[in-house]
Parts: C-alpha cells; structure tokens; sequence
C-alpha cells in the first residue's frame, strides 16, 4: 500500500492534478472531538484506486481545488458512515461531498446488518483482518507515526474494492438513488440548527418540569447552546443537562444556594454560575400567560402505541411490496418522529424544525402515500 502524506501546498496541487480526472473516490476524515462542540479536523484520506494521499489540514493550505472535486456531481465520493465526516468538512470548509455513497447505508439496503463498521465489512467482503488498534489514537499530535498514517490509509485503500463489490448489487437493484438521497438527508439533518426557544423541548426529563420552570430552562438551554457555539464548547463541559433541570426546579437566587444543589458542580458555578442566574431571572420574568406549555411524552399519550403499531404496518406493507428491509425504511425512532410531530408540535414549531425522515427523500417517494394522513 503505497501514499503520501501531504504538508505543502505544491504536494497538494499536484495531487489534485492527479486525481482530477477521476470518476469515484474513497474519502474519509480523522478528527477529534474531546471537549469541543465542534469535531477537530485532523487528517483527510484520499484515494482514486491509483493515488493514495493523507492530506494534513492542520497545515495553512488553499483546499478550494480539493473542495470543487468533492462537490463535483460527475465524481462519486465513496465514504463509510459519513455523518460526523460530513460535520468535519461543513466545519472545516464549508462543503458537504456529494453525490456521497455510504457503504454502510448499502450494507443496510442489502439485507447485510444495520451498523455495520468498516472492519468488519472489509472482512466480509474482502476477507481482510484491518488493524484497529490505532482508533483512539491522538490525531492532532505532530508528528503521525508510520503506524498511524498506514492505519488512515487503510480507510480508503480497503473502501474503494469494498464499494466496487456494492455497487454491482445495489445497481442491480436499482437502489443507486436511494443510497445517494439518504447522504443528502444526513447533511441536511447535520447543517439544521434548532431554534433558542426550541432547544429545551429536547432535554432529557423535560417532562418533569411545568410553567415558570419550563421558562426557566427554555433560557438555560439558549444561553448552553450558545455559549458552546461561540467557544466550541462541548455543552456538557459549559452545564450538565440533568443539572440544567434541577436548576430550572429549583431556580436559586444566589451563587451559594446553587452550590448547595447536590447536582451541580462547583465547577460549573464557578465558571457560569452568575450567566445562570440570569438566566433563572429572565425565566422568571416571564408573563404568566406567555409560559410554555407542559412537556408530553409520547407513552403520555393513550392512542400511542396503537398509532406506532399502525404506521409501522403500513410501513411493512410498503417494504415487502418493494423488497427492502422495514428497518431501513423505518426505525422506531423514526416513526416516533412522525407521531411527535403530528401530536406535540405546534403549527407554529413544524414551520421552523426540521421534518421527520419519513417525509423527506427516498422515504417520502416511497411511503409517502401510507403516511399521508400523518403529514400535519
């Protein structure tokens, strides 16, 4: 297996004059993400089937050449389970790859097992043992050990046979399309940004919490949220979500009576405690007929199981018709966001949040007419 790892920009125009004509790549990204809301770009691995480089994005260089081939749609960027990869390069440039084909997505089409990881398709499918005992390695440390670049080339030497043996099983039958459409929804559900008076609707044990409360969090969660995009915080490092609910209960007047919350830790009131307060004053500033709304669950609700088990039997009906796996087409997850947004989203909030999976793309083709009577 040969490569090249690229620091310059002279290595990466030349590269890119290679590889230029080239009708399918297999990308992928090394990053990491410990306490950043934001994953760390580290390392992009590309390969044609001739040329192999490692290219070092922590190095000042002009990727706009590199950009145009991975949003080309005469070239077919071939990745394996590319959503935190399609973070990395709206991140870092800007861009999401497209067409983009995940051959994890078409393990699951075929019938092969849902999550498959890379190891183990390399080894199903090419009978190969990878190496991955350099997965939890620190990508960003300089210099990259030979041990370290031979494992990041092997993510895309290995991808390129494994994609060449996919395809001629997906093409046969006709499942191209769908392939490609569940990449364009991944990106479009990575580039979505909830709304601030939105976000506190999606933390954990919100149900618990009523009225004055529930204002309360709702400015918790808007001050976390961006306080963690402004800094590329992780927003647990900036406040802990079950702590952000015992605050919204309790809601302290002072640092020392947050301290005594046996949840929260000082660290946390140290650094954010006065940022807090604000927000537990402007919650509760809040008129009394502009609070929000108790928090339902779906198992609150009497008709719920009886509706996910009708949807899901119409699903069904659709699947066996179209010879693909239920699963795929729909998780429980899912169909629980259909029936969500049918019963706990106001018209005002469909209008701004992103819809269900089962009404976008290939789903929406293809069970659209089952479903027709849940788009709200």
């Amino acid at each position: 297996m040969q490569y090249q790892f690229i620091q310059t920009q002279a290595e990466l125009d030349k590269f890119i004059n290679l590889i230029c004509e080239s009708k399918i790549l297999a990308i992928d990204t090394e990053f990491m993400r410990r306490r950043t809301l934001y994953p760390e770009s580290a390392l992009f691995q590309v390969y044609d089937g001739t040329h192999l480089a490692l290219i070092d994005p922590l190095i000042d260089m002009d990727f706009s050449a590199l950009w145009a081939l991975f949003t080309s749609q005469d070239v077919i960027k071939v990745i394996h389970s590319p959503s935190e990869d399609i973070e990395v390069f709206q991140k870092f440039g800007g861009i999401v790859p497209s067409p983009l084909f995940d051959t994890q997505f078409a393990l699951q089409l075929l019938g092969e097992g849902n999550c498959v990881g890379f190891a183990n398709m390399v080894k199903n499918l090419l009978d190969v043992e990878i190496d991955k005992s350099m997965s939890r390695t620190d990508w960003l440390k300089r210099p990259l050990s030979d041990k370290q670049l031979e494992y990041a080339a092997a993510d895309v030497y290995y991808l390129l046979p494994c994609f060449e043996k996919l395809i001629k099983k997906i093409e046969e039958k006709q499942l191209f399309d769908i392939v490609i459409s569940e990449s364009e929804l991944i990106a479009q559900k990575r580039a979505f940004r909830t709304p601030d008076e939105y976000l506190y609707l999606s933390i954990k044990n919100v149900w618990q919490l009523r009225g004055r409360d529930l204002a309360v969090l709702r400015e918790l969660a808007a001050w976390r949220m961006n306080k963690a995009e402004k800094k590329n915080i992780s927003v647990n490092f900036i406040l802990k979500e079950l702590n952000m609910v015992e605050i919204a209960k309790r809601r302290p007047s002072s640092l020392s009576s947050m301290r005594n919350i046996p949840e929260v830790d000082a660290m946390e009131v140290n650094r954010s405690g006065k940022e807090i307060l604000v927000c537990i004053e402007q919650g509760k500033s809040v008129a009394e007929d502009a609070l929000p709304a108790k928090v339902k669950r779906l198992i609150d609700f009497a008709q719920y199981k009886r509706a996910a088990k009708e949807i899901k039997s119409d699903i069904t009906d659709v699947a066996k018709k179209s010879n693909l796996p239920v699963d795929v087409i729909a998780s429980k997850k899912q169909i629980n966001q259909v029936i969500s947004w049918n019963w706990k989203l106001s018209a005002k909030e469909r209008e701004v949040m992103i819809k269900p999976d089962l009404f976008q793309g290939w789903r929406k083709q293809l069970i659209g007419d089952a479903l027709k009577k849940w788009e709200a």
